[in-house]
Parts: structure tokens; C-alpha cells; sequence
């Protein structure tokens, strides 16, 4: 017999709200996804140089950071299923756009920019919205309940990012860039359509705004959300601190030290570098499932734990650059720990983002995460500047140690945090 709790987890996770959002998250990143693997191999046959469009992508990161938080404002204040389908009917729109300009006018590296840094600010503003939506789906009775949907939401993610480049690559092959675009804009338009009818219910933000100006509002709501983590809920405001730390380390390690070793230290050939990356890759999603797996018996306890294996699983490699062993040996340990270390995020995630959510109250939950979301991005090209600083300092061996020994403190300090996270919820 199946005790109550289960049943309500398996009723909420299997309400038509909560599928119509799995299903229109997944074809909206199916379609973004899709569009930027296709985007970059455009830009790299017409300019032959791929620094170009890394550089539209590091630039778009900038006005993301600035105008991301407004998504959650407006999630608090405004409907948030509105928010989601309004978002892909512009993101749907743009595409469009673009795609009869460049079949009008052909390459155009200037509008190829505007187009990438516009979407990717309104995806930056639906990630606060969808995050502050789940607790409403799902129900704040249970971190378990909410672990289970965030584990699905992440797998959602994780396939989002592998699949599409895939199918990207071979249907850029066949069709070209424009059929793909129109396809992007299919995509998002359906995911639109599919979200109209979750059913959310009205904010609850009672502020009278009457005579406020818009920016008065804006500053008001980043205000009161802002006292809210660091007065009413630090508990929250520290979870979110170990959130940007987590990324500033792992987006640095993963993005520039781990192919950076493997193709300039080791001096493997790109084939090699991107089997490497598809282990990982592999790796984040199997995390994700094996994570929802053990959602129903994974407590905040558990964390200082994982913090403490993510930090040591980089010593082995260290170890091994410090040591005179083959090449071989080096990668296989680079690439072993480093999937080891993504797996154990990924049950981080799990642990972190349900408790900043159930510990946020529903007129604040939107805002709050678009500040989260807002730091974490930050970190992103923080940490490739710091472990590209490393780099040109620092021999091999010492980077991994450092990065081994950047959290070990902070599993240490957490660890009080993470004691009684589960016996208080804000409502």
C-alpha cells in the first residue's frame, strides 16, 4: 500500500499544470538549443572564425544580467503563465524577423548579434518565472515533492542541450539556416500554445502602486526582495551564496581549464576533446536521473556531504599532473573525476533550488529567483576570467589543487546551514 505522501507526490507530478510546463519548457529549449548549435557552425562556414561568435554570445551575457531580474519582478506582479507565453511569442517573433531579413539580405553578423543577445535576455527572464511557477504547481508541503519536479525540469534541461545539437548539426547539413530558424520559431510558437493552459493562480502581491512610476516600482520590488534575504530569510540569501560559488568554480573549471588541458597540456586532437565532452556531457544527465531517482530519500543533510566529494574528486587528477604518469592516465582521471563532480551538482541542485523555494514566500518567489539567477550568471564569466588567469600563472597540477581546495571551506562552513534546513518552510 502507498502512504498518502507518495500518492499526493505522484498526483502533483502527474497533474496536466505540471506536464504542460515540462512540455512547454522542453520544445521551447528543444528549439533555442537547436538554434544556436546551427547559428554557430552558420557563422564559422561564412567567417571561418569561431571567436566571433563567442564573442555575441560572451556580450549578450551583460544586458542578461541587467534586465533578467525584471522577469522575476514581473512574475510577482503579473500573471505568470502570460509571462511564459508572452516570452516565446516575442522569442517566436524575433526569429521570424531575422529569418526573412537574411532571406533578404543574406549574412549579417550585426543582426546575427541583436538576435542572440534578444534571446537570450527573454530566456534569462523566463528562468525566474518557470522557477517561481513550480512551487505553485507542485505544492510547498513536501521538499520532496519539489526535489521530483526540479529533477524532471533538469532532465528536461540536460536532454535539451544534448539532443538538439545533434539533430542541429545534421539538419544544418540538410536543410540549411533557414529552414532551421523557421523550425526555432515553430517551436516556440508551440511551446506558447502549450503553456496557455497551465492553469496558475493570481500573484499575491499587494503593494499599491498607485502614482509610482515604473522604475519607483522596480526599485521598490528589488528593495523589499533584497531586505527580504538579507533580513527576514539569510537563510535563503546564504543558500544563494552557495549557489554562485558553486557556479563561479564549475563553470570556470569546465569551460576553460577542462579543454584547455586536454587539447593545450595533453595535447589531444579535437575528435578526442569532444568524445571527452560527450562523457561529460553524458555524465550531467545521468546525474539528473539518478538524482530524481533518490529525490524521496535525499535531505539537506546531505549536502555538506556532496560539497566535500566535489571538492576531493579533483585532488586524484592533481595527484596525477603533480606525478610522472602517462598521459593516458591523466586524461582518463581528469575525465573520470570531473563526471564524478557534475553527478554530485546535479544532487545539489536538488537540494539547494527546492529549499530556496519552499523558504520563499509566494509574493516573493519570482523576484528572489531572478536575483539568484542574476548572480549565478555573473559568476559564469568570472570564473572563466579567474581560471583563464590561472592558466597563464599556474602550472596544471596547482589549478586542480586550488580548485579542490575552493570548497572544502565552504562544506566545512555550510555544514550548520544544511543541519535543520528542513524543519522550517516560509509560507
Amino acid at each position: 500500500m502507498k502512504n498518502s505522501s507518495e500518492t499526493t507526490l505522484q498526483s502533483s507530478l502527474r497533474s496536466a499544470n505540471f506536464i504542460l510546463l515540462v512540455l512547454g519548457q522542453g520544445i521551447s529549449l528543444f528549439g533555442n538549443t537547436m538554434l544556436r548549435f546551427a547559428m554557430s557552425m552558420w557563422v564559422l562556414d561564412e567567417t571561418a572564425s569561431s571567436t566571433t561568435f563567442a564573442t555575441v554570445l560572451t556580450i549578450s551575457v551583460i544586458p542578461t544580467i541587467l534586465i533578467s531580474p525584471f522577469g522575476g519582478i514581473m512574475a510577482d506582479r503579473i500573471s505568470k503563465r502570460a509571462m511564459m507565453v508572452a516570452l516565446d511569442i516575442i522569442s517566436g517573433i524575433v526569429t521570424l524577423l531575422a529569418t526573412v531579413f537574411f532571406a533578404l539580405s543574406g549574412f549579417n553578423i550585426l543582426v546575427i548579434a541583436i538576435m542572440q543577445v534578444v534571446l537570450a535576455v527573454l530566456d534569462a527572464m523566463e528562468t525566474p518565472v518557470v522557477q517561481s511557477a513550480l512551487p505553485q504547481i507542485i505544492g510547498r508541503e513536501s521538499s520532496t515533492d519539489l526535489r521530483r519536479g526540479t529533477a524532471i525540469i533538469n532532465q528536461v534541461q540536460q536532454l535539451s542541450q544534448l539532443l538538439p545539437s545533434f539533430l542541429g548539426g545534421v539538419m544544418y547539413g540538410l536543410v540549411g539556416i533557414r529552414p532551421m530558424m523557421l523550425i526555432t520559431a515553430a517551436c516556440l510558437m508551440s511551446a506558447a500554445m502549450v503553456e496557455c493552459f497551465i492553469r496558475l493562480a493570481k500573484p499575491l502581491s499587494n503593494q499599491d502602486d498607485t502614482g509610482i512610476c515604473l522604475l519607483g516600482v522596480i526599485i521598490g520590488d528589488m528593495h523589499s526582495a533584497t531586505a527580504f534575504l538579507l533580513r527576514k530569510e539569510p537563510t535563503v540569501a546564504r543558500l544563494a551564496g552557495v549557489c554562485t560559488w558553486i557556479n563561479l568554480i564549475l563553470t570556470g573549471f569546465s569551460s576553460v581549464s577542462f579543454p584547455y588541458i586536454i587539447r593545450t597540456t595533453l595535447g589531444y586532437d579535437a575528435a578526442t576533446y569532444g568524445l571527452c565532452d560527450g562523457i561529460i556531457g553524458i555524465a550531467g544527465i545521468a546525474g539528473t536521473f539518478i538524482a530524481g531517482c533518490f529525490a524521496n530519500r535525499l535531505k539537506s543533510q546531505n549536502a555538506p556531504s556532496l560539497l566535500f566529494v566535489e571538492s576531493l574528486m579533483l585532488l586524484p587528477p592533481a595527484i596525477a599532473f603533480l606525478l610522472p604518469c602517462s598521459t593516458q592516465t591523466k586524461l582518463i582521471m581528469l575525465v573520470f573525476c570531473t563526471a564524478v563532480v557534475i553527478i554530485s551538482v546535479d544532487f545539489l541542485n536538488l537540494i539547494l533550488v527546492p529549499s530556496i523555494q519552499m523558504r520563499t514566500p509566494t509574493a516573493f518567489t519570482g523576484k528572489v529567483m531572478a536575483i539568484i539567477s542574476s548572480l549565478t550568471i555573473c559568476a559564469q564569466p568570472l570564473g572563466q576570467m579567474l581560471y583563464g588567469w590561472l592558466h597563464a600563472h599556474c602550472t596544471v597540477w596547482l589549478i586542480l589543487l586550488i580548485s579542490a581546495l575552493a570548497s572544502l571551506p565552504l562544506a566545512w562552513l555550510a555544514h550548520p546551514l544544511f543541519t535543520h534546513l528542513d524543519d522550517t518552510i516560509s509560507k
